[in-house]
Formats: structure tokens, C-alpha cells, sequence
């Protein structure tokens, strides 16, 4: 196939498409892009030049990064969620950086084995305070990612696949696969 024909499912590029993007909202020159061949590119000035990351703990290569979210409390923190579940990997690969990238770990903790991750919240008062979406459910944890607890109370099992926090109410509110949206009123008990 040349590479501009369209073939019902196989890529018409060699090349990753960007499919996760998040600004610092402590800094506009801080730019992160997550691809969906698995890199994780930075910025520090505001998209002039980018460092290229590609190797991270625990997780398969060219596994996509379903999304970046730069830390509302410092500005060198930055999450990253990467999805394998296309190649039958269902494994919740959840990574933080202190350093803008430079260095990884892992905060998935005793998330379930099974249950890949699509979306990454944290608080904007307290920076321990994170959620994650997953296959199955939505989790929380206050600790930064040492310990998941899964909110489950009035939400059935369905993938969760964006989650938004509402300020001004203290409201999380889920999107879900097919199931519509579910809010916890005021989580504010969580802080």
C-alpha cells in the first residue's frame, strides 16, 4: 500500500498522531503531547522545541498514551495514563514525573490488574487528592497514589472515560461508555 492510500484497518502514516495535549496551568510555556505510538514529548518553551520521551517503568512500548494532565500544584509534576488494551494488554499503567518528564514512576498502586485506564483528575486544592477512570470504575486516592479506593456507590460497572471536577461545586462529574454522565455531588469530604 503508498502510504496516502486508506486501508480499512491499517495505518495510512508511519508516523504517531498526537492524541493527548495538556498546558501547565502554572505555566504557559509548559506543553506536554502524549502520541498514540506511546512517546511523551515536552515542552518548555511554549512548543518552540520538544524533548522526546520514550521509555517508562513497567510499561510496554508504543503502548498509547490515552492522557496527560500537568499538575495545578507544581508545575514540574505531570500524570500520564497509557492504554495497551488494543493488544489484549487490560493492565492500568498510571505514571507520575516530578521532574517535567526526566524521570517516571508508577502510581497504580493496588489499582485492579485488570482495567485499563482512560482518564486522570486532581484536585485543584489538594494535590494528593487524584481520580483515574478506568474500564470498570472510577478510583480515588488521597495519598497521591499509594492506596485506590473505588467509588462505586450508585455507579455501575462501566468504563469511565473522562472525568471533569466542578469547582465552584465541588462536584466530579464521569463520562461514561453508553451509561450517560454521573456526578458525585460535593466530594469535598475527600480533601
Amino acid at each position: 500500500w503508498p502510504m496516502d492510500a486508506v486501508a480499512k484497518n491499517v495505518s495510512t502514516t508511519p508516523y504517531g498522531n498526537i492524541v493527548a495535549l495538556a498546558e501547565s496551568p502554572l505555566n504557559e510555556n509548559l506543553l506536554y503531547a502524549g502520541t498514540d505510538d506511546g512517546l511523551v514529548h515536552v515542552s518548555t518553551d511554549g512548543g518552540k522545541n520538544w524533548t522526546r520521551f520514550d521509555a517508562f517503568p513497567g510499561v510496554p512500548d508504543t503502548t498509547y498514551v490515552n492522557e496527560i494532565i500537568a499538575s495545578a500544584h507544581d508545575e514540574d509534576v505531570v500524570y500520564v495514563a497509557f492504554n495497551n488494551h488494543k493488544r489484549g494488554d487490560f493492565k492500568p499503567y498510571l505514571l507520575k514525573s516530578s521532574n517535567q518528564g526526566k524521570k517516571w514512576k508508577s502510581i497504580a498502586a493496588n489499582l485492579p490488574e485488570r482495567g485499563s485506564l482512560y482518564a486522570i483528575a486532581e484536585d485543584p486544592k489538594v494535590a494528593d487528592l487524584l481520580f483515574v477512570g478506568t474500564e470498570f470504575s472510577c478510583f480515588a486516592t488521597v495519598d497521591g497514589g499509594k492506596y485506590w479506593r473505588k467509588l462505586a456507590s450508585g455507579l455501575p460497572t462501566v468504563a469511565v472515560r473522562d472525568i471533569n471536577i466542578q469547582e465552584r461545586e465541588n462536584d466530579l462529574v464521569l463520562a461514561t461508555f453508553g451509561r450517560g454522565f454521573y456526578i458525585m455531588d460535593d466530594y469535598s469530604a475527600l480533601r
